[in-house]
């Protein structure tokens, strides 16, 4: 319980912290540069053309004062919910886990999505808060990195868990993925996206726990901007609210001998072209549903058994 207890200190202290180097690293307009030559190239694989955004801190202590209850009230209440759901009746040394092949690695997918979603929502509220573009969105990949650090470890001293050196990989992976896009154009045309349709276990209640594990019911995705990528002439061809769409999810993901891999190939829609509003608020809301697929929508199916052409969230 002492650990646990100085463990969130130093988690509270890591974020003070990078607020403080993240205010420092924008003010100074040093963060990552490009030389001519090399930023003419990165420019050279996007058409897309992004809203300016504002080019200095005007920080609302206030507003960040909000952030952080928040954040407070959020960690709270979800470490609780965790607790019951995984890690209750189970606790004992801390240790490292290996488990690559867990799940199909669907949960290393999953550790990527939330550690990219959970960056997504703290850049938007940062700034909304004042802070610039890239100051906000550093801060939130720390504030993604941290919370899913925290469950890591809280996953290192649970008895049938562990510490796994792969989620961590992929949680950071996540959170920097937005960064990533910011610095490198060309990223900008691929999104992650999950969708959830609960599983047949989970309904008759043969699984215990929470949504967030039942593989059996998620997919994961990827949407490749094309209209995007077209040369200028070619656009006209493909609707900008379409995008193709790459899946991959798990059926039974529990059972060695009958588990297997399902792979999509579709259509998605890009909420970022359907839902109107350019205002910074309209902007990151429109970011943080284009994370989902709402919608059954057409795909090809491919798995060891079968090649289905069907309709799939």
């Amino acid at each position: 319980m002492k650990f646990v207890f100085f463990k969130r200190i130093y988690a509270f202290l890591f974020i003070f912290t990078l607020l403080q180097v993240s205010i420092t690293f924008s003010q100074n307009e040093g963060g990552l540069t490009f030389n001519n030559d090399s930023t003419k190239i990165l420019k050279s694989f996007t058409l897309k053309e992004q809203p300016k955004q504002i080019d200095k801190n005007n920080v609302n202590y206030l507003k960040v004062g909000a952030i952080t209850a928040v954040t407070a009230g959020a960690f709270v209440w979800l470490h609780n919910y965790q607790s019951n759901a995984w890690w209750k009746d189970q606790r004992g040394n801390f240790h490292f886990a290996e488990d690559w092949d867990y799940a199909l690695s669907a949960d290393k997918l999953g550790h990527f999505f939330d550690g990219a979603f959970v960056q997504t929502l703290y850049q938007g509220a940062f700034e909304w808060a004042g802070f610039k573009k890239t100051t906000a969105m550093w801060i939130g990949a720390g504030f993604s990195i941290a919370y899913m650090t925290d469950i890591e470890i809280e996953d290192g001293f649970a008895t049938t868990w562990g510490f796994s050196p792969g989620d961590q990989i992929f949680n950071v992976a996540g959170a920097l993925y937005p960064v990533a896009q910011h610095y490198w154009d060309p990223l900008k045309n691929f999104n992650v996206k999950w969708s959830y349709y609960p599983s047949e276990d989970l309904i008759i209640g043969n699984k215990t726990g929470v949504f967030l594990d039942d593989y059996n019911g998620q997919t994961f995705w990827i949407t490749s901007d094309i209209h995007n990528m077209l040369p200028k002439n070619a656009k006209k061809y493909w609707p900008e609210i379409i995008d193709i769409i790459f899946g991959y999810s798990v059926d039974y993901y529990t059972d060695f001998n009958k588990r297997y891999q399902n792979w999509y190939f579709g259509i998605d829609l890009n909420w970022e072209k359907i839902i109107p509003g350019n205002s910074a608020f309209m902007l990151w809301f429109k970011n943080v549903i284009n994370h989902f697929r709402f919608f059954p929508l057409p795909v090809i199916r491919f798995n060891m058994h079968q090649v289905t052409y069907t309709v799939n969230y």
